[in-house]
């Protein structure tokens, strides 16, 4: 007699090896087409914040100046 929430070890085992089994295998091209995509990201972000540290200091030293 099974209790309502309760799975079977059998289903439970079945479930684990269907979720695995989609992507058993890892493609390199993908892996660096992504990382590549990182760095196009990380390139960007880090532009960002060296403008706007460097916009903050010429304010900083523009109000220093006054």
């Amino acid at each position: 007699m099974r209790l309502k929430g309760e799975v079977g070890k059998s289903e439970e085992n079945a479930s684990v090896s269907d979720r695995f089994s989609e992507k058993a295998r890892l493609n390199l091209n993908d892996l660096l087409k992504r990382r590549s995509e990182e760095r196009k990201v990380d390139k960007k972000t880090n532009l960002l914040i060296i403008s706007s540290a460097t916009a903050v200091a010429a304010v900083v030293v523009l109000i220093l100046n006054l």
